[in-house]
């Protein structure tokens, strides 16, 4: 079962269309921006560091009619993110493995912990880099995503009888998404640290007592 929400923005949830090579660019600059900062990358520096010329990379990025590397970088880890979460939320449900809240944790710690460039990458974009005003309206998009996958979780939940009717999904799925969030931004996104272990324990404790205090409070 695809854990669907209607009215995500198309341009989020399609595939972008990129050549290999365009790919292994936005790959590098994924790596590179882990390595040294998002904030500290240059055209120049990726080429250096990919042993290209400068000029191949803008013919595939910023070339005119060609969107810019940044804007790529931002849909392609957004559409990444998703994929990984649907297919792993599928099999979940599928082996009979589904748990409510504490699984779609997991499984996003998990996106960070395999792919832990893009997951820095869609820390910085989404949650870190929220007053950059050129970049605002990916992160004012992907935001409500977000939480509308959660309160999707939630009603899945219910419908197992994971949890009991809840009211309000759309304020506590908001809570929950905080605590996700926070816990992330606080463990550094790093799946070295030790606090990353204990950021999704406690994102996935905390979440679960918010859904019970709201069960209580609204029955």
């Amino acid at each position: 079962m695809v854990i669907e929400v209607p009215h995500y923005k198309r341009e989020y949830v399609e595939q972008v269309v990129l050549t290999e090579r365009q790919i292994a660019i936005i790959e590098a600059y994924l790596k590179l921006s882990e390595k040294i900062g998002v904030a500290n990358v240059t055209l120049q520096k990726l080429a250096e560091e990919m042993g290209a010329s400068l000029g191949s990379i803008h013919y595939h990025f910023g070339a005119k009619g060609r969107p810019s590397l940044l804007d790529s970088a931002i849909k392609h880890v957004s559409q990444e993110s998703i994929k990984y979460i649907n297919y792993h939320m599928d099999r979940a449900l599928a082996e009979g493995r589904f748990s409510g809240v504490g699984t779609y944790i997991g499984i996003l710690y998990d996106f960070c912990r395999a792919f832990p460039h893009h997951g820095k990458f869609w820390l910085y974009f989404y949650y870190l880099a929220i007053f950059d005003s050129k970049h605002r309206h990916e992160n004012q998009a992907y935001l409500p995503l977000m939480r509308s996958r959660i309160e999707q979780v939630l009603v899945l939940g219910m419908g197992k009888g994971i949890y009991p009717p809840l009211k309000k999904l759309d304020e506590l799925s908001e809570k929950i998404h905080f605590q996700i969030i926070g816990a992330l931004v606080i463990s550094g996104g790093d799946e070295t640290d030790q606090r990353y272990i204990r950021a999704q324990e406690r994102a996935i404790e905390t979440s679960e007592f918010i859904i019970g205090a709201h069960a209580e409070s609204e029955q």
